[in-house]
């Protein structure tokens, strides 16, 4: 399960506002946003037939920061639910949990899900963070799913090759340029290669110049080269879309190095 979000929850939803003479400030009851935790995560276990929960947080420390030091930084100076940090407190002390040195909870959750040896078994994570669906396996929203959905490699592989282009503003980081949701979903379908091509004017004012088009092709093998023109297009490099990658990249199993304790940097394949 998502700790990071279901306390972030929990602990908004608390919050009351007081008034005293004029003067607004705003009230807490720690025990009454791990009451509620609490609730949800019988309810979710219930729901699910769940014989066991493991929560994943992520830790302090954030490897994407070292790949693009803008990554969530739009979220600097955002103030944290009050009591945040006594629900994660409570989690650590009543949960099973899953944290690991520079990962964000949803990495944890993807590589959890993916391992088959770490927890045997079948596996749902329980998240509403549509991220998440970038990572193969079965999935449950609570908000939204009656059962749990189940995600094969190549839709997870889509929705990871989308976010890429289509970066997510709710993270700080913009993917290409002009480029939303159902474009780069488009573009992933049809494997759209963009090709630059250069011809000389030949007539009128601007005779002598260079027109540059880029023509579109369809089907094409390899699906990091179709993402790498669209940047190219842009004005941008494949190193520009490769920091993309790797923040959009949800960890699997084949991204830990399990020795080392640390991520394996998303890398292209020559065709993918």
């Amino acid at each position: 399960m998502d700790g990071d979000l279901f306390a972030y929850q929990m602990a908004c939803g608390v919050e009351k506002p007081l008034e005293f003479d004029g003067t607004f400030i705003l009230s807490a009851d720690a025990d009454e946003g791990k009451a509620n935790l609490d609730a949800m995560f019988d309810h979710f276990r219930e729901t699910l037939d769940a014989d066991r929960i493991i929560v994943a947080l992520s830790d302090t420390e954030n490897f994407r920061k070292t790949v693009l030091p803008t990554y969530k930084s739009n979220r600097d100076g955002i103030r944290r639910p009050m009591i945040l940090g006594a629900l994660k407190a409570h989690i650590e002390e009543n949960y099973e949990t899953f944290t690991r040195p520079t990962l964000e909870a949803d990495d944890v959750l993807g590589i959890l899900l993916t391992n088959p040896k770490v927890v045997t078994g079948e596996k749902i994570v329980v998240t509403e963070d549509k991220d998440l669906r970038s990572v193969p396996g079965l999935h449950w929203n609570p908000k939204k799913d009656t059962d749990p959905v189940l995600v094969s490699v190549e839709q997870a592989d889509r929705e990871f090759y989308a976010q890429t282009l289509s970066g997510d503003m709710v993270d700080g980081y913009g993917g290409c340029p002009n480029i939303g949701y159902v474009r780069s979903r488009e573009i992933v379908d049809e494997r759209r290669l963009l090709v630059r091509t250069e011809e000389e004017i030949k007539r009128g004012k601007n005779a002598g110049k260079t027109r540059v088009q880029w023509l579109a092709q369809i089907g094409h093998d390899d699906l990091w080269a179709c993402i790498v023109s669209h940047y190219e297009k842009a004005g941008l490099t494949e190193d520009d879309a490769l920091s993309a990658a790797r923040v959009a990249r949800i960890l699997r199993t084949e991204d830990y190095d399990y020795k080392k304790k640390e991520p394996i940097l998303w890398t292209p394949k020559s065709s993918t």
